[in-house]
């Protein structure tokens, strides 16, 4: 059985009121409300995504005057102002070594002794042959005499005398080749003690109380001395484009691994001329004088030091950052060239909402900042070393 229709109004009296209208009216207005919500929530998203970007601001950083150092960097390694290998002239056993690593010695004292058995027997022997030279050389002496007094009578043959003759000259010439013999094994034993040759430490110690050293070709190293470690130096490597501006006497400091957090103070005595290259890089060294009062720096440490070249008090600087910005074109059309040239430079500077080139002349420089020479620009001018867009922060943060 079907449910009975739902009762509808009648169509001519909604009609005659105007319900169909006011019904139609009602949707119409609707619809162009919600396309009006769609186009801004359209034009705010448009706006987020390309017009806040687009616009953009300038990284400035002031022009100051300030103090301005200029260093050269360099490494090296330290050493000990004076180095030396002792050795032994002699070869023999070792008897005893009187000395260790870090043991202090003044000049002149005993670092070992070698064993001399040998060289004082063949003293002795040498002595031995002096003695019978000596003797030979007496009896000779006295024949000759004879001889003399002899031929002065004619009572000795021209040739009987020059026979004695040779034999007194060959008496003396032993007699010299024994006193000779015997110097050289007396200098030999004085050698067998190894002495100091200066005041200092001993760095090296490379023998044992024991041990045979041979003196042949070459003389075998027993110690390595080092004069007193409370002055060394610190031998740098100094890179050719640096070497116009180094010259003795500047002031530096180095530090190493060591001691991270410490820098020590040095001065530049020496630069050789001689050229050292390795890979294609020449360099030249440079020896720095380094006080090592309280001695916690050790020969062989490797440093990093940064020498002095010059250091002006009051100067004009500019950030490096802004010779070497260079803006959009759309900010440079209207410009003109830039300088080209080793002491020339271009640096833009804010001026409002715009930026405008300025040209300069430059001094030296530390890495970081440059002096200005000469150039129309002054203290608390803004020069510009980035360009940004608006909407970066923003995106970051995300």
């Amino acid at each position: 059985m079907n449910a009975p229709d739902s009762p509808r109004p009648d169509a001519d009296m909604a009609s005659r009121l105007g319900l169909g209208e006011i019904a139609k009216g009602h949707a119409s207005y609707g619809r162009w409300i919600v396309i009006g919500i769609g186009v801004l929530f359209v034009i705010l998203i448009g706006w987020w995504l390309f017009g806040s970007s687009s616009a953009t601001e300038f990284v400035t950083q002031d022009v100051v005057r300030q103090p301005l150092s200029v260093t050269v960097s360099a490494t090296g390694t330290l050493a000990p102002r004076n180095e030396v290998d002792v050795g032994a002239e002699i070869s023999g056993r070792l008897d005893a070594v009187l000395v260790d690593f870090n043991s202090v010695v003044k000049k002149g004292q005993v670092l070992a002794r070698i064993n001399t058995d040998q060289i004082e027997a063949q003293l002795a022997q040498a002595r031995a042959t002096l003695s019978q030279a000596e003797a030979t050389l007496r009896q000779d002496s006295a024949t000759i005499r004879r001889y003399r007094a002899l031929r002065a009578s004619n009572a000795l043959s021209p040739q009987e005398y020059d026979v004695a003759q040779g034999e007194y000259g060959r008496a003396q010439s032993g007699v010299a080749m024994a006193r000779a013999q015997v110097k050289q094994y007396e200098t030999q034993l004085s050698k067998a003690i190894v002495r100091s040759p200066i005041d200092g430490i001993v760095l090296d110690r490379k023998v044992e109380p024991g041990q045979t050293v041979v003196a042949a070709m070459q003389t075998p190293v027993l110690f390595t001395l080092a004069s007193d470690l409370k002055q060394m130096e610190l031998d740098v490597d100094i890179d050719e484009a640096d070497v116009g501006s180094i010259r003795p006497g500047q002031q530096a400091t180095f530090a190493v691994d060591a001691y991270p957090a410490r820098n020590f103070a040095a001065k530049l005595v020496d630069l050789h001329s001689a050229p050292k290259t390795v890979q294609g890089v020449v360099t030249y060294q440079g020896v720095l004088l380094v006080d090592n009062g309280d001695r916690v720096l050790k020969p062989g440490m490797t440093a990093t030091a940064e020498i002095q070249a010059a250091h002006f008090e009051d100067v004009l600087v500019v950030p490096n950052g802004a010779l070497r910005y260079t803006p959009p074109e759309k900010y440079t059309k209207d410009a003109i060239p830039a300088p080209t040239g080793a002491r020339t430079g271009r640096v833009w500077v804010q001026s409002g909402s715009s930026i405008e080139p300025r040209d300069l002349t430059l001094g030296a420089t530390d890495g970081r900042f440059t002096q200005v020479v000469d150039g129309p620009i002054e203290a608390g001018d803004k020069v510009v070393t980035d360009i940004r867009k608006k909407g970066d922060d923003a995106q970051a943060s995300k």
